[in-house]
């Protein structure tokens, strides 16, 4: 009995022991281009460890105990990612589902099982052999997609696949860094801007109220589960149109009040957003949208 005592705890303590990694990658939201690791930090909460940083946006945090933490990325330019992680024994690739893909509605099915949507421009190429998904699919795709223009992708596999579905082409598992209000934006992009502050009291700044898109055009967001990811979509002129995640649509106050959504379509005329904040009534208004512009919608909250 004692020897098996001893040899329980031996196993117990080499299991402890056991130390796991954590590997990212780090890309600029609208290029996608991997960010070079002297414009960004990572850093895990609570844990006084400094990551190893490499070409490609790449860093690694090394010898970690299996845990849960929360993983903080930042740079200049852009807003600060706060990302909780489960460590398991075994070392973690981690990646934002959605972060660095092609999101597409399907229009036809081809018999070459080849898929065509609506024309959109990718900056950067997919790779032949990335994984494809959505809901009930898996496969690859089977050509690469240059650089440009387009409006079809052909697959290993389209079962299942019907019109109106959302497919996932993923680039890379990558985690995308937005940018910051107080920073400049590619033109290309249309910016909603604002401040959320206390009502009557504009000089208190309210952080981390929460800014939600709910409305595109008068037509309500829909959210729905594409292979584990909350894709954004909506119905515009009896077309599909996705929005990018579910949390490409909601941002949050920094500490100066200030918040920045943004995004890069300009059949958009008319937005309606939600503020809400623990604490304080939800406040939900409309505003006319100029593409290609800096646009402003401002929100007072009241305590409850």
């Amino acid at each position: 009995m004692v020897e098996c005592v001893k040899r329980g705890i031996a196993e117990m303590a080499e299991s402890i022991s056991q130390k796991a990694s954590l590997v990212a990658q780090v890309i600029e939201d609208f290029s996608y281009e991997p960010l070079d690791y002297q414009r960004f930090s990572a850093e895990l909460a609570d844990v006084e460890k400094t990551p190893h940083y490499k070409k490609g946006g790449y860093f690694a945090f090394t010898d970690l105990l299996p845990g849960d933490y929360l993983l903080l990325i930042f740079g200049e330019r852009f807003q600060t990612r706060r990302l909780p992680v489960t460590i398991p024994f075994a070392p973690v690739v981690f990646n934002q589902a959605g972060d660095n893909e092609l999101m597409v509605v399907v229009k036809t099915v081809n018999g070459n099982k080849r898929i065509t949507f609506d024309a959109t421009t990718i900056r950067r190429p997919i790779r032949a052999g990335a994984d494809v998904v959505a809901a009930g699919l898996t496969t690859k795709l089977t050509t690469k997609l240059d650089a440009g223009k387009v409006a079809s992708a052909r697959f290993d596999s389209v079962a299942d696949l019907a019109p109106g579905a959302i497919v996932r082409i993923i680039r890379d598992r990558s985690i995308r860094l937005r940018f910051d209000p107080y920073y400049l934006a590619p033109p290309e992009l249309t910016r909603i801007v604002g401040r959320v502050s206390l009502m009557n009291e504009p000089q208190i700044r309210l952080e981390n109220a929460l800014i939600r898109i709910t409305e595109v055009n008068g037509v309500a967001k829909a959210v729905e589960n594409v292979a584990g990811a909350a894709i954004a979509s909506v119905t515009l002129g009896g077309s599909k149109v996705v929005l990018g995640t579910d949390s490409d649509m909601q941002t949050t106050a920094n500490t100066r009040g200030d918040y920045n959504l943004y995004f890069s379509r300009d059949d958009f005329t008319n937005i309606t957003l939600e503020a809400s904040l623990s604490g304080f009534t939800m406040v939900t208004r409309s505003i006319a949208i100029t593409a290609r512009a800096r646009n402003r919608a401002d929100f007072e909250l009241e305590k409850i």
